[in-house]
């Protein structure tokens, strides 16, 4: 049982995170987090990279994807979080440099395949497009992957140790920036980035360990395993300072199709 630990609004801007500090469960990880995180795409990937071209076009008018950084990249503090310019409100640095993801590690190109194959598979019945380049225009929902918060010695400003993202009610912000961090198992990050972008396109936790959105601002433990998205589910009340409203039940399946594909 993955234990995780709720999410907790930082700052005016409701930035949320998984797994925290002494307050939070982590069950079969070591502390976890989740928070969100900007990227500038500036740093190397240590010689590995996903070719992004295999992906289809966006499949919502919009334009609006998914891309998931392992490559590192440099965030700033700011008042709204936009992807496209590496800018967070929930950071509590005036900046952080988030390495490639498991820079070194000798299973890293595969650690990587895994994540973002089973990104996809969580995605499947969404018309969510998956990315591992940053696109050169559009809207797009970026998930930094790499280092530590800096309480573990990490130059990442959040309390929680493995993910964070702003909680957006009404996913007023369309390119947002979440992070997601070394320390959980690689089997379990693909359900952190479903949480990560739950959080950002404004769902609340849930407390069936099944859920995506479990343990998100709430003490419910996940169950191991993929997890998934519901049509309607009860939802819980956040620990942190944001609730978001007619939110109980949710409809999980349209906010992710609704948020990627409206204007």
């Amino acid at each position: 049982m993955w234990r995780i630990l709720a999410l907790v609004s930082l700052a005016a801007g409701c930035g949320a995170q998984l797994g925290g500090d002494d307050s939070q469960q982590n069950g079969g990880q070591s502390d976890a987090s989740n928070g969100s995180n900007g990227s500038n795409g500036s740093n190397g990937s240590n010689g590995m990279q996903i070719d992004a071209a295999v992906d289809a076009p966006p499949a919502c008018a919009s334009g609006r994807v998914l891309y998931l950084n392992f490559d590192g990249v440099t965030m700033t503090q700011g008042a709204t979080s936009d992807a496209t310019a590496n800018r967070t409100n929930w950071l509590t640095n005036t900046s952080a440099a988030v390495p490639p993801y498991h820079q070194g590690v000798a299973t890293r190109a595969a650690e990587i395949t895994s994540i973002v194959d089973g990104t996809k598979q969580r995605l499947l019945g969404t018309p969510i497009t998956v990315v591992t380049a940053r696109p050169a225009s559009g809207r797009y929902v970026m998930i930094a992957f790499g280092g530590t918060r800096a309480a573990d010695g990490g130059t990442v400003g959040t309390q929680y140790t493995f993910a964070t993202n702003e909680h957006d009610c009404g996913d007023v912000v369309k390119n947002d920036l979440g992070w997601i961090s070394d320390a959980p198992d690689v089997t379990y990050v693909p359900d952190l980035v479903m949480g990560t972008i739950g959080w950002g396109v404004g769902l609340n936790g849930t407390n069936d360990p099944a859920d995506c959105m479990c343990g998100w601002a709430n003490g419910c433990s996940s169950a191991a395993g993929a997890c998934t998205i519901s049509a309607s589910i009860a939802s819980t009340t956040s620990s942190g300072n944001t609730t978001c409203a007619n939110q109980n039940p949710q409809n999980e399946v349209a906010a992710f199709s609704t948020a990627f594909c409206q204007p």
